[in-house]
């Protein structure tokens, strides 16, 4: 069943993209008003501190002016002292125009004014407990008291005193505006009218810890008492706090801020800073409309996208379905399919039959891409001449198809499908002049499969074909198939743990001794990789090789197959066996690597054995592939000293016609021409013109798999050179081996 585009999703999208963005506005204004305002409170709470500071300073010029005051009057005491012998009424008012002084007065021992700049004030007497009795009394030559009000006059005087020698002693006194008017800058109220003035606030005023306002820009709110609980608990706090309300006098709302302030860490009081939110509220209402405005145009390029999108979607939803090469459902839609019948239980026998075109990959290298798609194009066509109501057809991959079908009696119906499928399909295509060659897997759906296990088990069966396991182009999936694929797998899995942890010792090597006819005498060994798995025993090279090439695993094996051969070279060294070779095979894979040659010298360097000891033993096919590319990989192995072996010679006829220029050194004649040649004639002929066309050019002739007296003798007298086979010794694992050759050279001793 195909899946249809609803429109839902995008009608969710909308909601949720109205949802956020509304959310995201809201939060985006509060953000702004709420940092708007902490930017005011911020700025208020440096206002603060300037007037802290004012409050500051004003101490602080108090305390320079009374010191000042303070030298003045000792100064002019000590001035006025030098007229001690002529002191008069006219001295003394003379004195107070030169020092700037408003009042002298001029004591005898008993504390009576005796001389003054005021007359009234002549015959005054200091009374106990009088600031003047009590300097009289003291033990101090001089003395500057505290700004204090005069007892008599009321003002306020800043009054100095000096003692002279004989008793008498000297008053002078300056009047308290002096410090009025220099402190006149420094004024709280004028501080507070300055910040209103220059529009930094819109009001402003003090509060005393006892909670009455002391200082204030409006009149009304002098000595006003605050009783709000919840303003007294803020400013017990002594933190910072602010309060937003509607002030009904102003018809409007007011943002107040009130901020403790300190001097010398004694808590003054504290300032409060009332700002209209007008601004404020005009800053969020234009971010509102903003935002607004941003989000309509957001929400109607989205729905504009949407709506395409939803088009677009819907249109692919048409084409999704269908392979757009031949027509046919695609890939999804058989997926869709089968899940959709695997989903209910099945009432009617349902089978797949996957059709793999074997040579399509060979079609488009040899004739072109389009020429393959044209030949894709006639299989589908062939191939709905056989479609009925119970079956559908679909294009799977590439180069496969497949078949549907359902409602079918039995599996014989099935293979004369399958059967009838290759017939049509083999017939030759005009425009290429051949068949296309076929594979077919057949899987029967069963109850509680998958839609991928049933398709796995399709592709399966392609593979177990494609690997020649029968000669019958088609199969069904069975637990036969499932046992030789599972098989391949575990060795394949094998392969690779060895690979990576050689330790394992799930491959080995064993070594067959190669024989010289004429001495008798152990020339070389050939290495031949054995597998014993773990989980299925000793498996045969020609199933684990075929398994590593197939796997991709033939090259490190390869290498690790060199490496262990010289390091059984080393243990012939150390035996005393100096120039025995040991041949190892190399795949054509293996050999067409762009570094082999590269490769073979870093492990005859690494395992340091001397390169004419080794020897590479390749099949006579790898000529057929270039040959131009494999002689210039064996050159530098030559010249490097090692030895060449063209195994099985004489299966092939590639070799034969270009002997002369192959870089080999040996020939190896194939066992199938060794087991001939005491049945016919023929054949004894042919080794011996093999072994004569060798040796013309200079090549030494090996025959392998000599098994009989009979063979040997015959090799013999046809001047064959080596022989290997069951007749002298089967491969054999490394400690055999050597002990065979110890036991050979002793016997021939």
């Amino acid at each position: 069943m195909k899946r249809t585009l609803s429109f839902r999703p995008y009608v969710l999208i909308v909601i949720l993209f109205v949802l956020i963005f509304g959310i995201s506005d809201y939060l985006i204004i509060r953000s702004i008003e709420k940092n708007f305002l902490q930017s005011i409170e911020n700025q208020y709470i440096n206002y603060a501190s300037i007037y802290s500071q004012g409050l500051t300073k004003t101490a602080e010029a108090y305390r320079i002016i009374n010191d000042m005051l303070e030298r003045r009057i000792l100064s002019a005491i000590k001035t006025v002292s030098l007229y001690s012998e002529q002191v008069s009424n006219e001295i003394l008012d003379e004195l107070a125009d030169s020092l700037a002084i408003d009042e002298i007065y001029w004591y005898n021992p008993e504390g009576v004014i005796e001389f003054a700049t005021k007359g009234k004030y002549i015959g005054w007497t200091a009374t106990p407990s009088h600031p003047v009795h009590n300097f009289m009394i003291s033990e101090l030559t001089s003395y500057v008291e505290a700004i204090r009000q005069d007892t008599e006059s009321d003002e306020y005087y800043k009054y100095g005193y000096f003692k002279l020698n004989d008793g008498r002693f000297i008053q002078i006194g300056v009047h308290a505006d002096v410090l009025e008017d220099f402190l006149a800058p420094f004024e709280t109220i004028r501080m507070l009218r300055d910040m209103v003035d220059y529009s930094l606030v819109d009001n402003v005023y003090f509060i005393n810890p006892d909670y009455s306002v002391t200082t204030c820009c409006n009149p009304e709110l002098f000595d006003l008492q605050l009783d709000n609980p919840t303003i007294r608990q803020g400013i017990d706090s002594r933190t910072t706090f602010s309060i937003r309300h509607r002030l009904e006098s102003l018809g409007q709302e007011i943002y107040e801020i009130f901020i403790p302030v300190f001097v010398q860490d004694e808590f003054m009081g504290t300032l409060v800073v009332i700002k209209s939110t007008k601004e404020a509220d005009a800053i969020t209402n234009t971010t509102i409309v903003i935002s607004i405005i941003v989000s309509l145009i957001v929400f109607a390029s989205l729905t504009y996208i949407m709506l395409a999108n939803y088009i677009h979607n819907k249109r692919l939803v048409t084409l999704a379905y269908k392979d757009s090469l031949t027509g046919l459902s695609n890939n999804t839609h058989l997926q869709q399919v089968l899940d959709d019948i695997l989903a209910e239980p099945q009432e009617q026998k349902t089978a797949i039959v996957m059709i793999h075109c074997h040579n399509i990959g060979s079609i488009n290298s040899t004739y072109g891409l389009p020429t393959g798609d044209k030949v894709l194009k006639e299989v589908a066509n062939r191939l709905l001449t056989l479609v009925t109501d119970e079956m559908q057809l679909f294009r799977f991959s590439g180069n496969r198809f497949v078949l549907l079908i359902k409602n079918y009696q039995n599996q014989a119906e099935l293979q004369a499908l399958a059967e009838e499928i290759i017939s049509i399909l083999e017939t030759p295509l005009e425009f290429i002049g051949r068949p296309i060659e076929i594979k077919i897997g057949i899987v029967e759906l069963e109850p509680g499969a998958q839609t991928m296990e049933v398709l796995s088990k399709a592709s399966m069966v392609i593979h177990y074909l494609e690997q020649g396991q029968t000669r019958e182009p088609l199969a069904f999936f069975d637990t036969k198939v499932e046992e030789k694929l599972r098989r391949e797998e575990i060795i394949a899995q094998e392969l690779s743990e060895f690979l990576a942890n050689p330790s394992l010792n799930t491959l080995y090597l064993e070594y067959q001794p190669k024989l010289a006819l004429a001495s008798n005498q152990i020339v070389g060994f050939e290495a031949l990789s054995r597998m014993n798995s773990p989980t299925l025993g000793r498996i045969s090279p020609i199933e684990f090789i075929s398994i590593a090439e197939r796997q991709e695993k033939i090259v490190p094996l390869g290498y690790w197959v060199l490496e262990t051969a010289c390091k059984f070279v080393n243990k012939l060294y150390d035996q005393g066996y100096q120039d025995l070779y040991v041949a190892v095979n190399i795949s054509v894979i293996q050999l067409l690597q762009k570094d082999f040659p590269n490769k073979v010298e870093e492990i005859i360097t690494k395992t340091g054995i001397n390169p004419k000891n080794l020897q590479l033993e390749i099949t006579e096919s790898v000529f057929t592939d270039d040959f131009d590319d494999i002689q210039a990989k064996l050159r530098p192995l030559r010249e490097l000293g090692l030895t060449i072996a063209l195994d099985d010679f004489g299966t092939g006829y590639s070799a034969l016609s270009r002997m002369g220029e192959l870089l080999v050194d040996f020939i190896k004649i194939d066992k199938s021409f060794i087991d001939k040649i005491l049945l016919e004639d023929e054949q004894k002929q042919i080794v011996q013109e093999l072994i004569s066309l060798s040796h013309k050019l200079d090549l030494t002739v090996v025959a392998e798999g000599v098994e009989e007296e009979k063979q040997r003798d015959f090799l013999l007298k046809a001047g064959c050179d080596i022989m290997q086979g069951y007749l002298f010794s089967r491969p054999l694992p490394e400690k055999q081996a050597l002990e065979k050759l110890k036991s050979h050279y002793n016997t021939k001793a």
